[in-house]
């Protein structure tokens, strides 16, 4: 049994959302044991030169010596992301293997082709979709590492905004047996199956989304999400900041 940590859509930006990053990090720290640190977007809100490796310096402090992986939300500045993170311990990369797990990471954060799609939509490209077959196809049911969801769920809201492509990222997934999906974006921690594919949301660290209510809304319920994987499988369940 392997322990790796989410922690998700952190918008730092002012004095309360890195107070909370911390906060977070402090969780992390207390579980010893645990295999990795998933980081999975909109880690910074309005990125500047600078703000990356402010957060890469921020993580150093709590967490010395597990592997840390990131993706870019669609609030990320992917170029300047990796620019600053390429001499940090924080990988940004496009698979990798944890706990014996094969893991894929897809850029979700690419706006959509179609305008009908809101502001905070996101795009897999045809580079992506190649890498999630070529990586499905010869590594044994990887688990998906993504940003936006691939299933819609939560509040009608936030199902318009959406992984343009999903379906057919979806039907990928279907072909070649991907059974479990990691992604961010909600806001809160949503664990939904569909046709077998199980998906985890995590929740984020600066604010929380009350998917109850039919209007966008900001609540503070925010925290990360703890997964286990053993034995083949994907458990996750919320820590409360």
């Amino acid at each position: 049994m392997s322990i790796v940590f989410q922690i998700s859509d952190c918008h730092l930006s002012d004095e309360t959302s890195y107070y909370n990053f911390e906060r977070a990090l402090g969780e992390v720290s207390k579980d010893t044991a645990h295999a990795a640190v998933l980081l999975t977007g909109d880690l910074v809100c309005g990125p500047k030169p600078g703000d990356y490796t402010k957060l890469s310096r921020i993580i150093d402090k709590y967490i010395k010596d597990k592997p840390i992986y990131a993706i870019a939300g669609n609030h990320d500045d992917l170029v300047l992301m990796k620019k600053e993170l390429r001499n940090s311990r924080i990988k940004v990369v496009k698979y990798c293997r944890i706990a014996g797990r094969e893991i894929v990471f897809l850029d979700s954060s690419q706006k959509p082709m179609n305008s009908v799609h809101p502001l905070g939509s996101g795009r897999l490209d045809r580079l992506e979709l190649s890498l999630l077959k070529k990586v499905a196809r010869k590594r044994k049911k990887p688990i998906v590492v993504i940003h936006h969801p691939v299933i819609r769920v939560g509040s009608d809201w936030m199902k318009a905004i959406c992984l343009e492509n999903d379906d057919y990222t979806f039907s990928i997934l279907k072909r070649f047996g991907v059974k479990d999906v990691i992604c961010g974006h909600g806001h809160d921690h949503i664990v939904t199956t569909k046709e077998e594919v199980t998906q985890h949301m995590a929740p984020s660290t600066a604010y929380g989304f009350d998917h109850k209510i039919s209007e966008y809304n900001r609540s503070a319920l925010i925290g990360i999400n703890k997964l286990t994987l053993f034995n083949g499988q994907v458990t996750s369940e919320i820590i409360r900041l």
